[in-house]
């Protein structure tokens, strides 16, 4: 096995070549990089070679966005011909299955669209890692930075306490000053894609109009909704959700599609994290085409709003 080089913070004042080994544990599961082996609780789990790699990298960077790049050139030497991108793609995959884990809802390894991954579980790195007993040449800045810590931990909790006694003193006065905008979430709902058809065209705006406003009324303290005129410039538009996300200064993104069989109408609405364009939820509306039309409207806006509240307020806290 090849153990993978570092260019982390876990690694600082070493070689950038510089092998690191040892067990690191994060929950139930432990990767001997010193043995090539994952287990849990302490029961060997089958994964190969480069997939193991590409989780000790992932590892050695818990917390920070690994490039797929830098998994290409940590992992993948320079002269090893292969189709890069699906190998990549499987390993990970043979990851998750080995941990048991959701691409959909992480707990190990999360996806960052189109740039890389990131390792967000709590990491344990080995304990003569960081007492610098691992059998490697320790650099003068880190045996510095060793020697440090006492001195920095005590300068860590002086300023923590100080925050904490500015934050007591002045809670009152900042709230008065910040308002309710620093917890609140912004959403922005786009048009809904429908056929061109005019009666189904006005139904769709209809419910996207219904949604906004059911929204900005849930709960206006913790969650904004962008108005109307906003996002009617983003229909049919070419523009990427972070880019929408950006402009629009929202949060989170609702968009959605209308499909019409005779009588019955269904509604697909999904939201739309803009930070990492993660879906958080989606689902279908069923209704029959004979109500009045601004019941129909409201009926299905308001199943969706419900859930669409319930998603964003339940991630937004107190």
């Amino acid at each position: 096995m090849v153990t993978p080089s570092v260019h982390s913070h876990r690694a600082v004042g070493m070689s950038v070549h510089s092998p690191i080994r040892g067990i690191w544990r994060f929950g139930v599961f432990e990767a001997d990089l010193d043995a090539g082996e994952l287990r849990k609780s302490g029961a060997r789990i089958r994964l190969q070679e480069q997939p193991f790699q590409v989780l000790a990298v992932l590892l050695l960077r818990e917390g920070q966005l690994v490039t797929r790049e830098e998994l290409r050139r940590e992992v993948w030497p320079e002269d090893t011909f292969v189709e890069f991108d699906h190998a990549l793609n499987t390993a990970v995959k043979k990851i998750r299955i080995a941990l048991g884990d959701d691409a959909c809802a992480p707990r190990y390894i999360e996806t960052v669209p189109k740039r890389g991954y990131r390792f967000i579980a709590p990491v344990q790195a080995p304990t003569d890692l960081l007492s610098g007993a691992v059998g490697t040449v320790v650099s003068e800045p880190l045996a510095k930075w060793n020697l440090s810590r006492r001195n920095i931990l005590v300068a860590a909790t002086t300023c923590l306490a100080i925050a904490l006694l500015l934050g007591v003193l002045g809670f009152s006065r900042l709230r008065a000053v910040t308002g309710i905008e620093k917890r609140r979430v912004v959403m922005a709902v786009l048009p809904f894609d429908c056929s061109s058809d005019d009666v189904q065209q006005a139904l769709c705006d209809g419910i996207v109009q219904e949604l906004i406003t059911q929204l900005g009324r849930s709960d206006p303290e913790k969650l904004g909704v962008a108005a109307r005129a906003s996002v009617l410039p983003y229909r049919q538009t070419s523009k990427s959700l972070t880019q929408i996300g950006g402009e629009l200064k929202a949060d989170y993104l609702v968009e959605g599609c209308l499909r019409r069989d005779g009588q019955h109408v269904r509604v697909s609405a999904e939201l739309i994290r803009v930070r990492d364009q993660v879906r958080i939820w989606g689902d279908d509306f069923d209704d029959e085409d004979d109500k009045n039309l601004l019941v129909l409207e409201s009926d299905i806006a308001k199943r969706i709003a419900t859930q669409v509240q319930s998603a964003v307020i339940s991630r937004a806290g107190p």
